[in-house]
C-alpha cells in the first residue's frame, strides 16, 4: 500500500510538472512571437524532454539511495545509450550548422520534431539511471 501511494504521488507530481512547465512555454511562444527572438523557445524545447526524462528516473534513484548502491556511475551506459541519444536529440539544430550530414543525421533533422523529443527524455533518463554501481548493472 505504502508503495502504492508512493507512485500515485508521483504521479501527480509528474502531471503538475507537466502542466508548469507547458504553461513556462506558452509564455515563452507569446514572448517569442513578440519580440521575434525564438532561441528561449529553442532552448527550452531542448531541456524540456531531457528535465522530464530526469524526472522519470527519480524513483530508481530514491531506491538506489535507500538501498546505499549510489556510489558510482555507468559510464558504458552512457556513452552506448546517452551520446547517441543525444546526437539524434541535437540533429535538428546540427542540420543547420556545417556539421557533417550523414543519412541519420538528416533523416531526424527532415522528419518530425517528435523522434528528437523522444530521444531527448531517453537521454535525461539515462543520466540518472547511469548512477549506481558497477555490479548492479550486471
Amino acid at each position: 500500500m505504502k508503495r502504492l501511494l508512493f507512485h500515485l504521488g508521483f504521479a501527480v507530481f509528474l502531471i503538475a510538472t507537466m502542466m508548469g512547465l507547458l504553461s513556462i512555454r506558452r509564455g515563452l511562444v507569446d514572448q517569442a512571437e513578440m519580440e521575434f527572438d525564438v532561441l528561449p523557445l529553442m532552448i527550452f524545447d531542448f531541456t524540456f524532454p531531457v528535465v522530464f526524462g530526469m524526472l522519470f528516473a527519480l524513483p530508481f534513484l530514491w531506491r538506489r539511495y535507500k538501498e546505499g548502491r549510489l556510489k558510482g556511475f555507468q559510464w558504458a551506459e552512457l556513452i552506448g545509450i546517452g551520446v547517441p541519444s543525444l546526437f539524434v536529440t541535437l540533429s535538428h539544430w546540427l542540420f543547420y550548422t556545417n556539421f557533417p550530414m550523414n543519412p541519420v543525421t538528416k533523416f531526424f533533422a527532415t522528419h518530425s520534431f517528435n523522434g528528437s523529443i523522444l530521444f531527448a527524455f531517453i537521454f535525461g533518463f539515462t543520466l540518472i539511471h547511469s548512477i549506481r554501481k558497477r555490479e548492479d548493472a550486471e
